[in-house]
């Protein structure tokens, strides 16, 4: 009689006590498939592989949700209209997962643009605090439009730059972090729709949390204890309950903390993981498809002083990993990225050498097999030394490439190989390859980098490049008031942006035709024909112009001929 009196005041409390259902993960992104697609084409399937997906998952372009076909806990894919990508541009994929719990994953770039064989790219410079280390986007004012987050290890603080949406950006506003900030990660740590800032602080053995209040400004910093000298962060929802954690690699320590999300922008240490010697960057995907995120961690130091490790931990869903499994990279290992080089839909690793003391500078490839487990490295010469990398599709032929300290791009060739290097980092100065977004709109991935010496974070953006078969032309005699053959000059776009022509003009007794829009795709080339008809004898001269937005407009032809 106890019992039923219970369940009927419970009932009438509107209290039951059925099992409530599981939070839902909050989803993350690790790669989509194809990262590109060209202009104008037909509709395509989009594939979205990361982790945390349910049934109810939503991919998202720009915000509009999309008609979703769920495969796996780790697999998306999504259908997307020809119309949507009929223009030139970048569009932001994020899934949706709907509660309890759940929330919205990190971002993609889905790149609208034409392919090209090479990538060129023109550097703006903004100043930021003292001797910056890292960068992120995000954007942290809810406009649309892409911002920077630059974390400055001298000062102490993260330089906030708003983007405008154009290329360039506003000046900084800097924000309080630990002593020595050396690595930034972004995410809604309290639920409530807007980008914070998770930094960790070298020196305190701390992260500070920065909640955003959606405007581009930040709340005053909150800092949890990690290992000893942290080096770098990563943010994942480990648990599946719907918040967002933070796993830390901390340099002396040798360990990998993991912190728990109490989605209220605080965390809660759970465990530190074992790690290598001197572990120093970490990163998280799901590396075995069981949609549980897994670590790998970058290991600094080797016992032999030649080979050191990355260390893979694999997760089990509720917060907890398995203990560090290692393979060999090269020596003195700075950084990871993952992607999928070999297009089988498993994730990768890109791990970048030191090899102080040696003239060879590398990268590790390692080749996931979608269990867990990796191939033994492949290297590859990055030139300089790389700090860091990136791994994009950089000249949008859907195929991932990697970005590296003043190496530039080294394009994949999608069997997991990739090319030489492409300089495009002045010598002078230290620069480090920090974050990449299409700042300016036009489909085109470009690139940020810090500049440890000058205090100064260099925004890359891919540019046009003007060129003319000749810059001169001698048409010889000809009769005055008579006109000659046209000579024919090819102007060219040898650059990795769209070529914008302003004016086609010539001037004296010379005039043009021209096959060329007012705009001109990279890597193609319009022709220009040119003709002389003399007003009196003797010499004659002109010019044509041709005024576009590439560096160093307007392109000359300097003309000359013979009235006889």
């Amino acid at each position: 009689m106890r019992a039923l009196f219970l369940v009927l005041v419970f009932g009438m409390l509107g209290i039951s006590n059925a099992p409530q259902a599981p939070p839902n993960p909050v989803p993350i992104i690790s790669w989509i498939s194809p990262p590109s697609t060209a202009p104008a084409g037909p509709g395509l399937t989009l594939t979205v592989v990361g982790s945390g997906f349910v049934a109810g998952s939503i991919v998202q372009l720009n915000g509009a949700e999309l008609s979703t076909t769920f495969l796996s806990a780790d697999q998306l894919t999504a259908a997307i209209s020809a119309t949507v990508i009929a223009s030139e541009g970048t569009a932001f994929v994020t899934v949706l997962n709907p509660g309890p719990g759940g929330g919205v994953s990190n971002t993609a770039f889905l790149s609208i643009t034409v392919s090209t064989t090479a990538v060129v790219f023109g550097g703006t410079t903004y100043t930021v605090g003292e001797y910056p280390v890292c960068a992120v986007t995000g954007d942290f004012n809810g406009d649309g439009k892409l911002d920077l987050a630059v974390g400055n290890l001298n000062s102490a603080t993260v330089s906030i730059l708003l983007g405008n949406g154009d290329g360039t950006f506003g000046p900084k506003q800097d924000f309080a972090t630990g002593s020595n900030p050396r690595s930034i990660a972004v995410g809604d740590f309290n639920g409530d729709g807007k980008l914070d800032l998770a930094v960790v602080n070298n020196v305190p053995g701390t992260v500070s949390i920065l909640l955003g209040k959606g405007d581009g400004t930040f709340a005053p910093k909150m800092d949890f204890p990690v290992g000893t000298r942290p080096r770098s962060v990563v943010v994942g929802d480990f648990n599946h309950d719907g918040k967002l954690d933070l796993a830390v690699a901390n340099h002396d320590s040798q360990t990998v903390s993991i912190l728990l999300g109490n989605g209220d922008g605080t965390f809660t240490l759970k465990e530190n993981l074992a790690a290598g010697l001197e572990p120093y960057w970490v990163v998280t995907a799901d590396f075995n498809g069981d949609g549980n995120l897994d670590l790998a961690v970058v290991n600094y130091g080797s016992p032999d002083y030649e080979n050191a490790t990355v260390g893979v931990y694999l997760g089990d869903g509720k917060g907890g990993f398995t203990a560090m499994q290692s393979y060999e990279v090269g020596w003195q290992p700075l950084s990871v990225a993952v992607g999928d080089f070999n297009g089988d839909g498993n994730a990768d690793l890109a791990v970048t050498n030191e090899n102080y003391g040696t003239e060879y500078r590398t990268v590790s490839i390692l080749l996931g097999d979608g269990k867990g487990s990796f191939a033994p490295q492949t290297t590859f010469n990055t030139g300089s030394i790389a700090y860091s990398v990136g791994a994009a599709d950089f000249n949008g032929d859907g195929l991932t490439d990697l970005a590296v300290l003043n190496g530039g791009i080294m394009l994949g060739n999608g069997a997991g190989s990739f090319g030489p290097s492409s300089p495009m980092f002045p010598a002078s100065g230290r620069k480090i390859f920090a974050t990449s977004g299409d700042f300016n709109g036009d489909g085109r991935l470009d690139m940020v980098a810090v500049d440890i010496d000058r205090n100064f974070a260099v925004v890359y953006q891919q540019v046009p490049r003007a060129s003319i078969s000749t810059h001169s032309l001698n048409f010889g005699s000809q009769t005055v008031n008579t006109r000659s053959k046209p000579r024919k000059v090819t102007f060219n776009n040898t650059g990795s942006a769209l070529l914008q022509i302003n004016t086609i003009a010539a001037t004296g007794d010379f005039s043009e035709t021209n096959n060329c829009s007012s705009s001109l795709m990279a890597e193609t080339s319009c022709t220009i024909e040119i003709t002389f008809q003399p007003t009196a004898t003797g010499t004659r001269t002109g010019t044509v112009s041709i005024s576009n937005n590439a560096s160093g407009t307007p392109e000359t032809i300097s003309l000359t001929g013979t009235g006889e």
